[in-house]
């Protein structure tokens, strides 16, 4: 328990706050202007780019009209995008807005790793602007907490995020508190249930106080409980005295104080990787992390089992 109450602790930080939404984005001239919702005062109220989206700089001005949530591109009236209310997405039409197909989308991983970077949520498409280039058209679109999207000439989306004059410096990863406190439980429980198969008396006791101990870790963690701290921390203690009374086996301990970062790294790090898109899937992250917990326990359990094989045929 003392290796692993200080990661409990660690585990209750709060999501990052997130930055400023990117809430308006409109055509002055030959300029792009994206507008920043609630900045500070005296800080640049967005960004605008005079080359289709390709760099940034400053922008100080003001909001030039209203933002808009559907555009077609000028001069010609057939080519139209629109954002999906409530979703960041798009969809583009060829017949002036009668019909609309998917033009850009985030996978449900790729959303699920911005909903959780923030306390606030996820990204939504907020509003989007079309502007006539030299070989084509760009459209730029507002994505609330995900920034700016970019859709080239070419005809390729790209999520530019917060360019370099606005770039949030921050917590960018995803809040993956649910899955640590998972992890750090049951690295109690392999701690207390290794130490618990190598008891020679007061089994009954030491089962139950564990119990208490992972119940009142996972209350702790989750709400940040003084009762369920100190429930914790009591059940800790009487675990460690009944397995002194009743004089728990060496190699069983061993194994569970060796084990138990094991099992928490090998729940964690499998949902650590998808946060950084290694892997892309959450579901291939939940399997990596299963098998390679089941095959530390398997390994422990194997330990655990040819000691008390050996201390038989000794007897």
């Amino acid at each position: 328990m003392a290796a692993i109450v200080p990661l409990a602790l660690f585990a209750m930080a709060a999501a990052a706050e997130p930055p400023s939404a990117v809430g308006s984005v409109q055509v002055d001239g030959d300029q792009i202007i994206v507008l920043i919702a609630d900045r500070d005062q005296g800080a640049a109220t967005g960004i605008s780019s005079v080359d289709g989206g390709v760099t940034w700089s400053e922008y100080y001005g003001r909001q030039v009209r209203p933002p808009q949530t559907a555009a077609c591109v000028p001069g010609q009236a057939q080519r139209c995008y629109r954002v999906l209310p409530g979703r960041p997405a798009v969809a583009e039409s060829d017949d002036g807005g009668k019909t609309w197909r998917p033009s850009w989308s985030l996978s449900d991983d790729q959303y699920d790793r911005l909903a959780r970077r923030y306390s606030t949520g996820g990204p939504k498409s907020l509003a989007l602007a079309v502007q006539a280039r030299p070989g084509g058209h760009v459209v730029v679109v507002a994505n609330g907490l995900d920034g700016v999207l970019v859709r080239d000439v070419e005809g390729t989306w790209r999520r530019v995020g917060w360019p370099e004059p606005l770039a949030f410096t921050g917590d960018e990863t995803a809040n993956l508190d649910p899955e640590q406190r998972v992890a750090l439980v049951l690295a109690a429980l392999m701690l207390l249930g290794a130490v618990g198969t190598g008891m020679r008396r007061l089994g009954g006791v030491y089962a139950v106080s564990a119990l208490v101990v992972c119940v009142g870790l996972y209350a702790m963690l989750g709400a940040d409980s003084d009762p369920a701290a100190g429930v914790t921390v009591l059940g800790a203690m009487v675990c460690f005295l009944v397995a002194i009374a009743g004089q728990a086996r060496g190699v069983a301990v061993a194994v569970g104080f060796g084990a138990a970062p094991l099992v928490y790294a090998a729940v964690y790090m499998p949902f650590y990787g998808w946060a950084h898109e290694m892997p892309g899937s959450y579901a291939v992250a939940v399997g990596a992390a299963v098998v390679m917990t089941a095959g530390v326990v398997a390994a422990s359990g194997a330990l655990i089992r040819r000691d008390l094989h050996r201390r038989t045929a000794t007897y």
